[in-house]
């Protein structure tokens, strides 16, 4: 948290790709006892952490780019909404993805869009 809590101080440019958001709804309500949040919690949490930030979505064409892109690229499986997270990254003109799952999004950065750890990027 203190690096978007610096980044937020510096007025950097904070975007959520409106996929994650669900993505995160999803786990936050499934998570094993006791993590488990009850669903409208679970919104509420969201809502207050990323409720101001601009949020960016795929059309339903560029939908459709991405799995046609992605399916000749060999991407399948979960790995898809990780493409379409960067998708939506580029979309809005993003030139970094924060993420702890930088395992998965590194492959997909490239072409000004760099993938860093909190904490660790500049």
């Amino acid at each position: 948290m203190a690096d978007l809590e610096r980044r937020s101080r510096a007025r950097d440019r904070l975007l959520t790709a409106a996929p994650a958001l669900l993505e995160a709804y999803s786990v936050l309500t499934r998570l094993p006892p006791p993590y488990r949040m009850p669903f409208a919690d679970a919104a509420r949490v969201l809502k207050a952490n990323w409720g101001q930030s601009e949020s960016v979505a795929l059309t339903p064409a560029e939908y459709w780019k991405v799995l046609d892109l992605e399916s000749a690229r060999g991407i399948g499986g979960g790995r898809i909404y990780d493409a379409v997270i960067a998708y939506c990254a580029r979309k809005a003109k993003a030139d970094e993805i924060l993420t702890w799952n930088v395992d998965h999004f590194g492959p997909l950065g490239g072409d000004g869009l760099t993938v860093s750890r909190p904490g660790e990027s500049a």
